[in-house]
């Protein structure tokens, strides 16, 4: 009996080979340089993700969707002031420096309002340092990431009268992703996700901060079979990443790469090679 290895390295940059990558780079396809023939007497044919690397920028402010913020001043002939925010993968404190320096440059004093995070409640404190200040959350604004609904006056029954503060009604949402999946049409069914299969070959959990790179090397891999590849010829394969519900992503023109090893076993007499 003899065991054989087939490793197989590619990602998502096209100096990798790789092809028909979406603009969110969350997905791609690799034409192989040379044909992979798994033999007919080929048994125990597995597929096993040994590496992967991910940038944990997926955004959560996104152009168009989520990236507005209206501020309004009584008796002041210039509101509304509508900003809009450059998209982005951001925590509590460079959300509230983003927002104040858009309204800076509208000509407004710095501090009128101050993002922060309650750590008990896991929700926002929306603050306001003088009179005559309100926000609206209007249905493109980042109203589900801090917490409040569209549609909501801060405060309710109108302008502050003095240094308000208001605690969201719900927990904050900065991020909807709390792992990577890795799927490949390499596999016929993957692992199981519930009653549903999606050829998902990993689960990654996401543990590092924003902008940081995400290294999974498994000290146990899973081994997916795949004897459905016995006594075919390999020549392209397809790999894609979700979010732990299977939505795509966006990874913010950030590149991903695999490992993925074959392994198969063979007897020793009548070994068609590779």
């Amino acid at each position: 009996m003899q065991n054989k290895t087939i490793p197989l390295f590619a990602g998502s940059a096209t100096e990798l080979g790789a092809e028909n990558v979406p603009v969110g780079r969350d997905r791609f396809s690799v034409q192989l340089k040379k044909t992979i023939q798994i033999p007919p007497e080929a048994y125990n044919i597995t597929l096993e993700l040994r590496q992967a690397t991910l940038w944990w920028s997926v955004l959560n402010i996104k152009a168009g969707v989520n990236d507005a913020f209206r501020f309004l001043v009584s008796g002041d002939p210039s509101s509304p002031y509508d900003i809009t925010l450059d998209p982005g993968l951001y925590d509590v404190s460079a959300l509230n420096a983003a927002v104040n320096n858009k309204l800076i440059n509208e000509g407004l004093a710095s501090g009128l309002i101050t993002i922060t995070g309650d750590s008990a409640t896991q929700k926002i404190i929306l603050t306001f340092s003088a009179v005559s200040q309100r926000v609206e959350w209007v249905a493109t604004s980042f109203f589900e990431l801090c917490g409040f609904n569209t549609g909501q006056f801060v405060p309710a029954a109108g302008f502050t009268t003095g240094p308000y503060s208001e605690l969201a009604p719900n927990v904050a949402n900065f991020s909807s992703v709390s792992s990577f999946l890795i799927h490949t049409d390499l596999v016929q069914n993957g692992i199981p996700q519930g009653n549903q299969d999606h050829q998902m070959i990993a689960d990654i959990p996401i543990s590092v901060a924003p902008g940081s790179q995400q290294i999974y090397q498994p000290f146990n891999p899973t081994q997916i079979n795949i004897n459905h590849w016995r006594g075919q010829s390999l020549n392209s394969f397809t790999v894609w990443v979700t979010d732990q519900i299977n939505r795509p992503l966006n990874f913010n023109s950030e590149d991903f790469t695999v490992l993925i090893i074959i392994k198969y076993r063979v007897d020793e007499v009548n070994v068609t090679h590779i």
